[in-house]
């Protein structure tokens, strides 16, 4: 029994070494594999794990993104309904202080104040935009007070350049001539150069010899003179 063992073994010992090294190959194999696999799915994991930061990064983006968002509609919704104060005052049915819109105009509030039929819009800029605490006022047509005033001033400067006392047509230097109404400084240099090339008046008639008086002229003037 025992040789025919021996006998067994010489003959397929060659065969016996193949399946040993073809069981260290196998192993070797299914160890590669599985080592392949485990990376496999680490690096799937490492994916995963990476993906799903970047997928929070980008939601965390848009949530901050779309947060800012809506804090610079609201900032910008608070600025154009800050309420600035306005002060209203002269000629208008309703002067009071108001309460705007900063960005509204100073037509819009004038329309609330309400002009009356006396306002002059000539110096006011209805398109300007308000601002706190301006203080608008609204004055009233001058036209005929500054008509009757008009009148007035040259009346009284009409009246104040006719001397009160005649003026002496001998002795009498140009700035007094001139203070005669219609008698400028040519009419008084050529009073004086005809006295004296001619000598002094003789009567105030002689006012007609000077050079520039005519007879028009002279009955204007002779009331303010004598000699």
């Amino acid at each position: 029994m025992l040789e025919q063992l021996k006998h067994y073994y010489n003959q397929y010992k060659h065969f016996s070494w193949l399946l040993v090294i073809a069981v260290i190959v196998l192993a070797f194999i299914l160890m590669k594999l599985h080592s392949d696999s485990s990376n496999q799915e680490i690096e799937s994991t490492a994916q995963n794990v990476s993906n799903s930061h970047l997928d929070n990064d980008k939601q965390n983006f848009s949530k901050k993104k779309e947060s800012n968002k809506e804090a610079d509609t609201e900032t910008e919704a608070n600025r154009k309904t800050k309420v600035v104060v306005v002060d209203v005052k002269g000629a208008v049915e309703h002067p009071d202080i108001y309460e705007m819109k900063d960005n509204q105009r100073i037509k819009d509030v004038l329309n609330k104040a309400k002009l009356t039929s006396k306002a002059d819009l000539t110096t006011i800029n209805l398109s300007e935009k308000l601002t706190d605490q301006k203080m608008i006022f609204i004055p009233e047509k001058v036209q005929n007070l500054t008509t009757s005033s008009s009148i007035s001033t040259s009346s009284t400067q009409s009246t104040n350049k006719s001397p009160q006392t005649k003026v002496n047509l001998n002795s009498a230097k140009e700035n007094e001539l001139t203070t005669v109404n219609g008698l400028g400084p040519s009419k008084a240099k050529a009073i004086i150069e005809f006295r004296e090339t001619k000598g002094p008046f003789n009567s105030v008639d002689q006012l007609k010899n000077v050079k520039g008086i005519g007879e028009k002229s002279f009955e204007k003037l002779k009331e303010y003179f004598t000699v």
